[in-house]
Order: structure tokens, then sequence, then C-alpha cells
């Protein structure tokens, strides 16, 4: 009788690598099916049966079958949630084989076909990072997650992470601590399992909910793969299982808070600040969960859709109509309601439901307390949010982004007076472009948000003077913000026949105010307080033992250093200014190449504040490197914040423009 002979498998799913389970190579595997757990495999680097050199080629083309991700999002406990199969490298939405492309071409091809941030981001990794970037470690890497132990580490995690750019809490009533997540990995017998019931801890109200949603994005620092596509799916899995749960447990907080016979009753300990009633969970957490939508999912319609929400419900606990006596929590949640209301205004390019000059608004505006000469920044980022609402409805009229232009005689006039008052709200923000006097939580936060005022009023007066400066020439790939897309339009769009004879400024005039705002954004995202996640000296105390779910300690094995540099460098929903002044500096750069190629450079002087004709081309090539290092700049800024998904698509259409501009 002969002998049967086991060959090893050609591929063993990460699971049974994982926990050193024979894998009998079919999808799903048996082991896997009887433990219910996802199946994912990737073609290992070691083991396996002997290839010859010929057969290489054949091998490296293996294409492995894909599992569809549900679009849905999981429950709230035991869920289980199947890893999809990452072979999409090209980020083109197809399961397309790569055995026909260079691999450098296909790291190209990958920059130029970025997924949209217009849409929802729930999909292969592979849209997000390139086929150099995702390549696996020699041995393999499994994926860790940022969570924490109790809700006194979330607030303490949002003073780092969020309130620099959006202080939806009041101060903090302690001193500033370091961050103390906690390491998750998940136990072999779990790999491949979205599961609440894994996770050391499970936050208690639906604020917490929501601001672990988006802290769980943050890598941890232990990750030394957190681009890997495994690492990148976990992150967005867990994030999604806490913002479906975080919306569910707000809108039961939301029934409680209207219902009559309201009996419900908090524990002091879910309690996750001594200042911040418990009547404004609901309200705080449907503002984070719209951050989330944009910045993690890209999708626009689910951000507006939160933001509504929390309008709606603070106006039914009457967080609007407010006096003097309102304490600064509640002043808080309500204005910060608005202001991503306004932003999904800004970033939708659509009219907010309810407006700051509304006569039923009588709260006042939150205060931090001063910063030096500096005016208070919550009336500065609402005017600069109305600012670039009324530039959207100016170019409306202008038939610019609609298709019924307005015959207003007017219109000359409004543009002039936006203009001026652009540039009036600028110069009061100025002082945040400074160092900061203070350097505790309110003051960072008042610095990061007097500099988002400052980014989006630049950013409206780049957007004002761009169709008649650069004509809305396509130069991005995809759509991002409202930047016109390659593929929506030809390369030399129309505009309104009456729009050179309305508008009143020339080209050369939109030119220098878009050369001048562009350079102003780049100055400031430089200045942007970055979260600082160790703020004290602490002693290295030893780790807790490991549990069931493989939990540790961050403190003692993490440097500071260490620490920032897994940060991301903001919280990003305001990173459509970056693009937006990207796309102007791109542009110039195009201008003042095509004026030396032609021996042109006189048209390009207004650019250059007049130079000489003997130092032209040393002031030309001055300008082009000043240009350069604005774009580097944004792009940097970017590239940090790629941890979240909406914003990586931006940082690929960006590096995509970048690296064909300055191919050297």
């Amino acid at each position: 009788m002969p002998r049967v002979t086991n060959h090893p498998v050609k591929a063993a799913c990460l699971a049974c690598r994982a926990s050193k389970t024979r894998c009998d190579g079919q999808h799903p595997c048996k082991p896997c099916h009887e433990r219910s757990r996802g199946c994912f495999y990737r073609p290992s680097r070691r083991g396996g049966p002997r290839r010859s050199t010929k057969n290489d080629k054949e091998v490296q083309r293996m294409s492995i079958p894909r599992s569809p991700m549900s679009s849905s999002h999981p429950s709230t406990s035991g869920t289980v949630i199947d890893i999809p199969q990452c072979s999409n490298v090209l980020g083109t939405g197809n399961t397309c084989s790569s055995q026909d492309t260079d691999p450098s071409l296909r790291h190209i091809i990958g920059l130029l076909t970025p997924f949209s941030g217009e849409q929802s981001l729930s999909v292969d990794p592979g849209l997000l990072w390139g086929p150099q970037e995702i390549e696996p470690p020699a041995e393999i890497e499994n994926p860790v997650l940022r969570v924490y132990a109790s809700e006194e580490d979330i607030m303490n995690a949002y003073y780092i992470y969020i309130h620099p750019y959006l202080a939806l809490f009041p101060a903090p009533v302690g001193p500033p601590l370091d961050d103390r997540p906690r390491v998750f990995q998940p136990p072999p017998t779990e790999a491949g399992t979205i599961d609440q019931s894994c996770l050391p801890y499970w936050p208690t109200t639906s604020l917490s909910l929501a601001l672990s949603a988006i802290l769980s994005l943050i890598p941890p620092p232990q990750d030394s793969h957190p681009s890997g596509e495994c690492h990148v799916w976990m992150r967005r899995s867990y994030a999604r299982l806490y913002a479906q749960a975080a919306l569910s447990s707000a809108e039961k907080e939301i029934d409680d808070l209207v219902s009559p016979n309201n009996s419900t009753s908090y524990a002091e300990d879910s309690r996750i600040h001594t200042d911040l009633p418990f009547q404004l969970y609901p309200v705080l957490a449907l503002v984070a969960l719209s951050i989330y939508e944009y910045c993690q999912c890209g999708n626009i319609s689910r951000m507006r859709t939160r933001a509504n929400q929390a309008i709606t419900t603070a106006m039914d606990l009457g967080l609007h109509s407010l006096d003097s006596t309102a304490s600064e929590a509640h002043r808080r949640a309500w204005w910060s309601a608005v202001s991503i209301l306004y932003h999904t205004s800004v970033v939708q390019v659509s009219l907010p439901i309810i407006t700051a000059s509304d006569s039923r608004i009588t709260t006042p505006y939150p205060e931090f307390g001063g910063f030096g000469d500096g005016p208070e920044p919550w009336p500065l980022l609402l005017q600069a949010q109305e600012a670039y609402i009324s530039v959207s409805e100016l170019l409306g009229a202008l038939g610019l982004v609609s298709k019924a232009p307005t015959q207003s005689l007017d219109l000359r006039d409004k543009i002039y007076q936006l203009d001026s008052r652009i540039m009036s709200l600028a110069t009061e923000t100025e002082p945040y472009m400074g160092p900061t006097c203070r350097e505790d939580a309110e003051g960072l936060a008042m610095q990061g948000m007097g500099l988002i005022a400052y980014l989006l009023l630049h950013s409206a007066r780049i957007r004002l003077h761009r169709f008649r400066a650069f004509m809305d020439i396509p130069l991005f790939v995809e759509k991002h913000c409202d930047l016109t897309a390659i593929n929506d339009k030809p390369p030399y769009p129309e505009v309104s026949s009456n729009f050179e004879a309305v508008f009143p400024f020339t080209e050369q005039e939109s030119s220098v105010r878009c050369l001048k705002s562009s350079l102003a954004v780049a100055r400031a995202f430089r200045n942007l307080p970055c979260p600082q996640p160790s703020r004290t000296t602490r002693g290295s105390g030893s780790n807790d033992s490991p549990t069931a779910a493989q939990s540790l300690d961050l403190h003692s094995a993490v440097s500071p250093t260490a620490l920032a540099a897994r940060s991301p460098s903001a919280l990003p929903y305001f990173k459509c200014t970056a693009m937006q002044a990207s796309y102007s500096m791109f542009m110039l750069v195009h201008r003042i190449r095509a004026a030396i190629a032609s021996n042109r450079l006189s048209v390009c002087y207004p650019l250059m504040a007049s130079p000489e004709p003997a130092t032209e081309m040393q002031d030309a090539r001055r300008l082009i490197e000043e240009l350069r290092h604005g774009i580097e700049c944004l792009k940097n800024s970017m590239e940090r914040d790629m941890v979240f998904e909406g914003v990586a698509a931006m940082c690929r259409g960006l590096t995509a423009v970048y690296l064909s501009i300055f191919s050297s």
C-alpha cells in the first residue's frame, strides 16, 4: 500500500499561524470554520514546498479568494467579523491581479487612484497604502489596538488628542497627566474577530464610547507596523464598533432625557468630568461622531446627519436659550454643536439648518480666559466659518458652483466687501500665530482653535479668488473637498459669460491673493499645537500582569519620543484648508515654470514683488522653492494624520501631484 504523504500547504491562514494550528489551506480552513473566526491568508515567506526558479513568478501571481466584508455596523456585544482579504494593492476597488504591473509602477498607480474622500471608506485597506508600505515583515506581526481602562483615562486622552482642536469639555479639574492607554492584542483563539467581550474595558456612556471611536484609530507606540492591512482593519473595525454603540447609547440617553418619567440614574464612576452634566453627554457624543464620520469614514452625508442630530437635541434641551448664568460646560456644548454644523456646510458647500444670528439663540459664547493680546477664539472661529459659507453663496451667484447664476448688479461690491471682511478677521487672528503664553490644556485649545479660524479665513480667501486666478483647472485625479477632479471636468472648464465683467479683481490680483493666503496656511500648519502624550515626569512603575486579552501597560516600555512619533499631528477635520492651499501653490509653480520656459517672466513679476530684470530668474527660482517648502509642510502634516482614513485619501491625491510636479 503506497504511503500517503501530507505536504505542507502553500499558504496557511494568519489565525492558524498565530495559534500554531495545522491549516488545511481551504477558505475558510477547517480550524477557523470550527471556531467561527475570520480566515485571512497571506502568502508566507518561509516554509512550504520547494519551488524552482521558473515557477517563482507563477507563485507570486497566486490570487487569493476574497470574502466581502459586510457594510453593516456590528452590534455592541458578541460580534464576530471576518477579516477581509486584502489583495487589492492598486487602490482601484477591484480584485484584479497585480502580476502584470511593475512594482514601482503599481506604487504610482496607487497614488494616482486614491479613493475619494467624499465617500465612505469602509473598504479594503489596500486603498490607503501602496504595496511598498504594506509589505509584511519577516515574522508575522499581530495587530494591536489602543484602549483605555477607565472613564478617567478616556477623559485624559481627550484632553491630549481632541481638546486642542475642539474644546468640547470645560477646563480639566486636575493637573495634566501622561496618556495612559493599554495595548490590546486579541488572543490567538480570537484572531480575526471583533468582539466587545474581548476588550479589557467597555466605556459606560455614549460620550466615552464616541471618544473611544476616535482614540482607537491612533496606533499605540508598540505597533511596529501600523500601516499593515490587518492593523488598519482592526483599528477601523473596533472604531466602528465603538461608534455604533455610541450612537445607540446616545439615542437611548436622549429618550430618557425627554421622557416625562425619566428614572435613569448614572453611577458616579460613570461621570467622565465632574463639571460636565450627564444631560450634555448625548449632544457631545453626536458632535464627536460627526467628526469621526468625516475624518475616518470620509462620509460627509453622515457627518451632516450627526451634526443636525446634535443641534436638534441641544435645542430640545434648551441649550440655545440660556443666559449669562450658563455654565461653561453648557456654553461649550451648544457652540461646539453649532461649529461642527457650520463645518459640515463648509465641506459640503451648503447652508446650515440654523445660523448663529438666529434670534432664538441667547446662549453666550464660551470663554477661555485670555490669550495674551488675542481675542477669544470661539466667536472668531464661527465668523470664519460664516465667511467661508458666504464665499460659497457668492460663487453660486456667479454660476461657478451652480448652473443658475444670479444677475445681480451688486455682486461686484459684495465680492469687494467679503474680501475685505475676510482679511479684517484674519488680522484679528494673527496673535495666534505667535507662541502661546499658556502651556496648559486651555492655552493649547485657545491657540489651536484660533489657528483653525486663521486657516479657514485664508482658505476662504483662496476659494474666493481661485476661479479668477486659475480658471478652476482640475489638478487632482479624484474629488477632494470642493476642488474639481480631473474625472469630473474637461481640462479647461467654461465659466459664466459675465464672470470676468462682474468679478472686481484681475487674474494677477487674484493670483497674488492666492499666493499670500496659501503661504499663510502653510505657516499656520507649522504652528498648530501637537498632541503631548507625555506631559509629566513619571516613575517607571511595574507592568500589570497580562490579562487573558494580553492587555499591557504602556509607561515602562515607551519613551515620550516614541509615543509622540505614533501620534497624529492634529484632529484633522479642517484639512480641506491644506488641500485648497496646496492646489493654489501647485498652480503657481506651473505658472512660474511656464513663464521661465517661454522667457516671459515679466508676467510673474507681481508674484515676485516686482523684481529687476537682472535678478528675475533668481527671484523666480526662490519663489518656486518657497512654494515647494510650503507644499511639503502641508504634505508632511497630512502624512502624520493618515491614521484617519478620510485624510489618507486626501494625502494620496496630494502626494501624487507632488511627485509629478517635483519628480526630481
